[in-house]
């Protein structure tokens, strides 16, 4: 996935992109401190997310951001700003701003937006219609991640089940569009069949997971795993 940083702070610049190194599947395809290198950019590559300050030096991001939008340019934006003023955060909705980050921000933060942008791409790329888990999928990404952050940061985890691989556990089926198996998410996580039964099982008793069982033509049923 390809980002576009715009951001005038040299150090926010660089921690932003520190942070975005740690994700495999991200291309930083530019940096730039003003808005005028990054029309040059966008007009030249294929920009996939942008990062996007508000108080920058020749205009802010949002009427950066209005003239992308004239030129319907859909590109999803991750505003980056110190503004918490509410005009500032309704013209940021007004524009289809993906997510809105208020400085300082957590890494954990930072990391659940970006994820939310790649999730997106992933389903648009997947689907060429979308039912209604798909599109609550889209429109509740928060709400979902608050929902796993109770998971993976709690304290009341039974035994045998460790915090950061519940972690990855939850990471995985969050990328997830439709049901699964134990053995297709335990080759994604990299860990055994049979202890990642054990955090799906702890999942579902949690109501976090619904489970049904397909029964195929030849060979034993499989339980497959969704969302609730």
């Amino acid at each position: 996935m390809n980002v576009l940083i715009i951001e005038d702070d040299p150090m926010v610049a660089k921690l932003n992109e520190d942070f975005l190194k740690t994700i495999p599947t991200i291309n930083i395809v530019g940096n730039y401190r003003t808005t005028q290198d990054a029309k040059k950019l966008l007009q030249e590559k294929r920009v996939d997310a942008i990062l996007l300050d508000n108080y920058l030096p020749n205009e802010t991001g949002i009427e950066f951001l209005v003239e992308l939008r004239k030129e319907n340019n859909q590109v999803p934006v991750i505003l980056i700003t110190a503004a918490n003023d509410i005009e500032t955060i309704q013209q940021a909705l007004a524009l289809g701003v993906i997510d809105y980050l208020v400085k300082p921000f957590t890494a954990e933060r930072f990391l659940s937006s970006i994820q939310k942008v790649m999730n997106q791409k992933k389903l648009f790329s997947q689907l060429k219609y979308a039912n209604q888990q798909n599109i609550d999928a889209l429109f509740n990404e928060h709400s979902t991640n608050n929902t796993s952050a109770n998971f993976s940061l709690g304290n009341d985890l039974p035994k045998g089940l460790a915090k950061l691989t519940m972690e990855k556990v939850l990471e995985k089926i969050n990328e997830e569009t439709t049901s699964f198996s134990t053995e297709e998410l335990a080759k994604k996580i990299g860990i055994s069949r049979i202890s990642t039964k054990k955090y799906l099982t702890f999942l579902v008793e949690s109501n976090y997971l619904t489970e049904d069982i397909v029964y195929q033509e030849v060979g034993r049923p499989t339980i497959r795993y969704k969302r609730t």
